[in-house]
């Protein structure tokens, strides 16, 4: 009976985290015949096996690749996120079926890569979720974009 109990706060303490929202794919916009990039949302997170990306209270803070992703929301413009990774902007269009970004990521030392880019919003609560963050979005697709393109970060 007392092995039991380990074993049952084990199996609560792996459940518990952020509430898991459901999966999307995001096709590149870098290279068309890449294979698109799945990713699962959480709760003010996103990942994949070598992305990952959550909200920090005003800040996004993660990695891509080996690449640490450190962005923080400007208090005078919420569109707009800066930081030690770069500098982006990202605004859903009128219609809320497609999120802009114009920007750059740092992938290495005076590397940047463009992260000017429309994507497609799809339906459900993942899809939800990243209305809600949409620095998240932009991120996992730059990611999906370094990865299509093969870019060493």
């Amino acid at each position: 009976m007392m092995r039991s109990i380990p074993l049952l706060l084990c199996v609560a303490c792996a459940t518990t985290g952020p509430k898991p929202y459901g999966t999307i794919a995001i096709k590149s916009g870098a290279d068309a015949a890449a294979r698109p990039a799945s990713y699962s949302v959480g709760q003010g997170t996103i990942s994949s096996s070598d992305f990952r990306a959550s909200i920090d209270n005003d800040c996004v803070r993660g990695f891509v690749g080996s690449t640490p992703l450190d962005f923080c929301r400007d208090a005078r413009n919420p569109n707009h996120w800066t930081g030690a990774s770069g500098d982006f902007t990202v605004a859903p269009s009128e219609n809320g079926h497609l999120l802009r970004v114009d920007g750059y990521m740092n992938v290495a030392p005076g590397r940047d890569y463009s992260m000017t880019q429309g994507i497609e919003l799809g339906q459900g609560p993942q899809w939800d979720e990243l209305r809600k963050h949409p620095a998240l979005l932009a991120l996992a697709a730059t990611a999906a974009d370094l990865r299509a393109a093969h870019v060493r970060h």
